[in-house]
């Protein structure tokens, strides 16, 4: 007897993991034991039937091509115009068994479903808590990420799994009038707010702490102990019932010292425009835009062709605490790794400057948290028809 082919082998395993999630829902879901369904043939799925022939399904897929790179799990139906339910390939069966049972719960009482599952989240948490908040406002909450760091997004043709990084830290993301409203929650940074516009365009820092404390803020974000949930759920709700969001934009542009040819003096302008942009409300230029100036920050332009090493950000640091201040950095060059471990601690803020296209990156975790996201994606609305099984 010949031995199985690879494709035989990869089949029998698929065909025993969708065996085991059965067993599992069967286990810790006995209410719904005996409508659940694991067919053998191809696609293979977890499926729980309805009334009216429809049914919620469990099936480990791929977006249409492009986005086929990955696989991912889904939760579809009971309508095919709904977009997918989606977590990463890794998730825990009884995850994925009682984020299915939610659902299938939901349809067959007629009800909402459950949180934190109807946020496609595993648990409840700060983020879930305040997507409740918001939606028993009567916002539009359309995503909420947390755990689960993977959603389905529109693309050009169909939708696409996106995966959020850590450094993009927690968030929500309410459809206002005309516009998307985001409220994240970072580990260092504490709370931010930014607002785009509906269909694209680039995201614009708006200031919590002259929103919510009527003071303006000269650092982006503010601290999470200081921010009551339901004060900020509150805003959020307000926010997106307005046709135009106030943004941090309006105020600042920046410091320290360049030779002031016009050059220099226009990427010393986009510096400090970016930094308006992100939330550093006092940064701004002097009158011959030579240099970046600030009450708040201690700014170094470190214009060396070495990357910055511990000693060197030590140092700079020295020199922001002997003013009372805290230290800004604007280098021409990245940063060592230590470098930047010791600037988080010291809760400093690292970027890098591309003098082409004028822009700021971030080179440690500070400064990775403030910097605004660049990506046009919005959630995938009906978009369940952009998947293969």
């Amino acid at each position: 007897m010949d031995f199985p082919s690879s494709d035989m082998l990869a089949a029998m395993g698929n065909l025993l993991v969708y065996e085991a999630l059965g067993e599992r829902f069967r286990t810790r879901h006995p209410d719904l034991a005996g409508r659940l369904q694991v067919p053998h043939s191809h696609p293979l799925h977890l499926s729980v039937p309805l009334t009216g022939g429809q049914s919620v399904v469990l099936a480990q897929l791929r977006f249409a091509k492009p986005h086929d790179y990955t696989p991912v799990w889904a939760i579809a139906g009971p309508k095919i115009s709904e977009p997918p339910r989606i977590w990463y390939s890794t998730t825990g069966m009884d995850v994925l068994v009682d984020a299915l049972h939610a659902r299938a719960v939901a349809e067959l009482e007629r009800d909402e479903e459950q949180t934190p599952w109807k946020w496609d989240e595993p648990a409840a948490g700060e983020i879930v808590a305040l997507a409740d908040d918001l939606a028993a406002r009567g916002a539009d909450v359309l995503v909420a990420v947390a755990q689960n760091r993977c959603r389905a997004v529109e693309a050009e043709r169909g939708a696409k799994a996106e995966y959020f990084e850590r450094d993009q830290g927690d968030f929500v993301v309410v459809q206002g009038l005309g516009c998307l409203v985001r409220v994240s929650r970072k580990p260092l940074s504490g709370w931010s707010a930014s607002v785009r516009a509906d269909g694209g365009g680039v995201w614009q820092r708006l200031d919590l702490g002259d929103l919510l404390f009527g003071e303006p803020s000269v650092v982006p974000g503010v601290e999470s102990d200081h921010v009551d949930r339901a004060t900020l759920a509150g805003l959020v709700a307000d926010l997106a019932r307005l046709s135009r969001v106030p943004t941090a934009e309006d105020r600042a542009l920046g410091r320290d010292g360049l030779p002031a040819h016009r050059s220099q003096a226009v990427l010393i302008e986009s510096a400090a425009r970016e930094l308006a942009r992100m939330g550093f409300a006092d940064v701004v230029t002097d009158v011959t835009c030579s240099r970046l100036e600030s009450k708040t920050f201690h700014i170094e332009w470190w214009n060396r062709s070495k990357s910055m090493g511990l000693g060197d950000v030590q140092r700079l640091y020295g020199a922001a605490a002997v003013e009372g201040r805290r230290l800004l950095v604007l280098s021409d060059s990245s940063a060592t790794k230590p470098a930047c471990t010791f600037a988080d601690q010291a809760k400093a803020f690292v970027f890098t400057v591309d003098p082409e296209g004028r822009r700021l990156h971030s080179c440690n975790d500070l400064a990775r948290e403030v910097v605004l996201d660049e990506s046009s994606w919005s959630p995938a609305r009906g978009l369940l028809d952009g998947l293969l099984r």
